[in-house]
């Protein structure tokens, strides 16, 4: 059994904030037999010391050696096979065999240790993920699915890295999404504070804005026509990426198995659904929308969202929110 790493061709890689349908669309690429969809967030830049600015996954810059950036990605991937949290990207249930994983990575650390490229360490990477979800290597050809919500900010990187790459990033109405971000991220009857969820939005359209000015290989999907019209779409994403289009490519599943989501509404499924394109609406506050409209006018525009009129002050009071969150909140504003 042979665990050299592999080396990437035209890498896939899904962009798009939290709540806005990237772990959906990766999904339904999963079972294709041309791919290997990685079942989890990899969160490359932020484990191996670099500054991200994305809310969510925010991390200061970090000058690591070779082997702390191993043990970095280590206990990312020891963390993340033990995550039970429903909301999560995905739910590994201890799918990942971490000895497997860390067998690869020393296999392949070079003489002595030295460092690796970006690049080298990126297949290292997820050549031991592959080896850890199923004992062989990756097969040659077979290309990779990667999504992580942070890495818009990183696209120009990774297209210097993988000149080849395809980029696929998913929009979605900012007022759904804000709204799924702050029920996942919310804990008990709290009402929470929104800086992060509305920086994290902002700064995942404004890295959309600058790549698609400056990289070739982008192609910009609506979560809502994924929705209504999952073959046409798919349809233009294999044409896209420069798969063979197959009815794998219809139905959601993680490794291979249905997959029922991680919906903010706790609930699983077994085909894709159109709820999400209305329920958002009976539970957005007054807070969110006025947020939305001050800090994402311009996508609002340009992907054609109708804007929705705040009903009441910026002052009215949020059932779950105390004095400080309340502060800090309405603070936002000045922010803006």
């Amino acid at each position: 059994m042979t665990t050299n790493k592999p080396n990437l061709t035209a890498p896939i890689f899904l962009l798009g904030c939290h709540k806005s349908g990237s772990s959906l669309l990766r999904s339904l690429l999963d079972n294709h037999p041309q791919l290997f969809a990685i079942p989890m967030e990899i969160h490359y830049f932020q484990y191996t010391g670099q500054w991200v600015d994305y809310r969510l996954r925010r991390s200061w810059p970090n000058k690591m050696n070779q082997q702390e950036k191993m043990a970095s990605l280590y206990q990312l991937v020891e963390d993340t096979n033990a995550n039970e949290d429903p909301y999560a990207d995905s739910i590994l249930a201890g799918s990942l065999d971490v000895d497997r994983f860390r067998s690869f990575m020393v296999a392949n650390q070079g003489l002595a240790g030295a460092e690796q490229t970006p690049r080298e360490l990126f297949e290292i990477y997820v050549g031991a993920l592959y080896y850890a979800l199923t004992g062989a290597a990756l097969p040659e050809g077979m290309r990779i699915v990667e999504k992580s919500v942070e890495h818009a900010e990183w696209a120009v990187h990774l297209r210097q890295m993988f000149p080849d790459c395809r980029f696929v990033h998913i929009v979605r109405n900012p007022y759904a999404s804000m709204v799924a971000i702050r029920k996942s991220k919310t804990v008990g009857d709290t009402y929470p504070l929104l800086r992060n969820f509305i920086l994290s939005l902002q700064n995942s359209y404004y890295n959309l804005y600058r790549n698609e000015g400056i990289l070739d290989n982008y192609l910009i999907v609506k979560y809502e026509d994924l929705l209504t019209d999952t073959a046409k779409v798919m349809r233009t994403i294999s044409d896209f990426v420069g798969i063979e289009f197959t009815d794998e490519l219809l139905t959601p599943t993680l490794m291979g198995k249905p997959w029922g989501g991680n919906s903010s509404t706790g609930k699983s499924f077994t085909k894709i659904s159109t709820a999400p394109l209305e329920s958002w609406k009976s539970k957005v506050e007054d807070l969110e929308v006025r947020l939305v409209n001050a800090f994402l006018e311009p996508v609002l525009e340009r992907f054609g969202y109708e804007p929705v009129k705040p009903q009441k002050s910026k002052y009215y009071f949020i059932k779950g929110e105390n004095w400080k969150t309340y502060a800090k909140n309405r603070s936002l504003f000045w922010l803006y």
